[in-house]
């Protein structure tokens, strides 16, 4: 989620309109003491301290590296580092400065739609055009990729990079509360406790992945006071509505600007962990008008692609 303030600053956001809602603790933002910089108020063992982006993308590289190490028997040679296609050359640099933080020796970054591509194997096809929607939890892009003799050209690519599966828990957590007959009140409390407004997002999450294979979930909400509440997928999807509308700009941008019509492309490969809902898929069928592919895991896609690249980068 942090990916979404990697090489911004205060006035980028915003510009940018950065949602701040009540709900979104996490992402509260500080620049005090430091103009210019976005910095995080987190709780450490000493007391509040605050942190960059930079730093918490490091922290979960430094995670990553010390797994990696310990499934493999040794130190790293090096990583490489995927990035959102509509990431600009600031938000790229900060993303190499995380993976130089946390000791890693940053072979290359690379796009995320082009590391999803080489995951299916689409450079092994002789030539064709393709799309990638990449819906992760804190951003979005498309690309239209287009593939000849086993060669990528990129034809164009479009995206937001403050949309993506933390705005569906948004959206899920908000329908919660509004379920609860003291909503006003709850939200009050909620505004003034980050603590407890993470722990409701954290359980709308968890109500997303259950609606992605039942109809509707019934739970008592223990940030929302115990209260019983059921949901359906119906309503769920009708929360994510205009979230899923945003992804069709960037889209029909894309599509655009690669001077092609959805029928002229050969295949719509999904990325991320917000295309397992339903409703996704739905969408991206409906909206380039045909069934996306989706036999690799979305979540691990990427992470596939960028493997591959190692060897050849190392």
């Amino acid at each position: 989620s942090v990916k979404r303030f990697m090489g911004r600053g205060p006035k980028d956001l915003e510009r940018e309109g950065t949602d701040r809602r009540f709900l979104q603790y996490r992402f509260a933002p500080t620049d005090a003491g430091s103009p210019g910089i976005v910095r995080f108020q987190v709780e450490g063992d000493r007391g509040p301290r605050l942190v960059t982006p930079i730093e918490v993308s490091a922290e979960i590289l430094r995670a990553l590296r010390q797994r990696a190490e310990e499934q493999l028997g040794g130190e790293l040679e090096g990583a490489v580092i995927t990035v959102p296609a509509y990431f600009d050359d600031a938000q790229r640099q900060a993303t190499k400065d995380a993976g130089r933080l946390a000791g890693l020796n940053v072979l290359r970054l690379l796009n995320e739609p082009t590391a999803a591509a080489l995951a299916y194997g689409l450079d092994k096809k002789k030539e064709g055009r393709f799309a990638v929607y990449d819906l992760g939890g804190g951003t979005f892009d498309v690309s239209i990729l287009d593939l000849r003799d086993g060669i990528f050209t990129v034809m164009a690519t479009a995206g937001d990079t403050a949309l993506g599966g933390d705005d569906m828990d948004q959206a899920l957590a908000e329908l919660l509360l509004s379920k609860h007959p003291r909503a006003a009140e709850l939200r009050a409390v909620l505004a003034q406790a980050p603590g407890r407004s993470r722990a409701l997002l954290a359980t709308a999450r968890a109500v997303k992945h259950h609606l992605t294979n039942a109809d509707s979930i019934t739970l008592d909400i223990e940030e929302l006071g115990g209260h019983r509440i059921s949901v359906s997928r119906a309503e769920f999807e009708a929360a994510i509505a205009p979230i899923l509308a945003r992804t069709g700009g960037p889209c029909r941008r894309a599509l655009k600007d690669a001077e092609l019509k959805p029928e002229e492309l050969q295949g719509i490969v999904l990325v991320g962990g917000a295309t397992r809902v339903p409703a996704v898929r739905q969408y991206v069928a409906q909206l380039f008008g045909q069934t996306p592919l989706s036999d690799l895991d979305p979540d691990q896609v990427v992470a596939l692609g960028a493997a591959a690249c190692g060897s050849s980068c190392a």
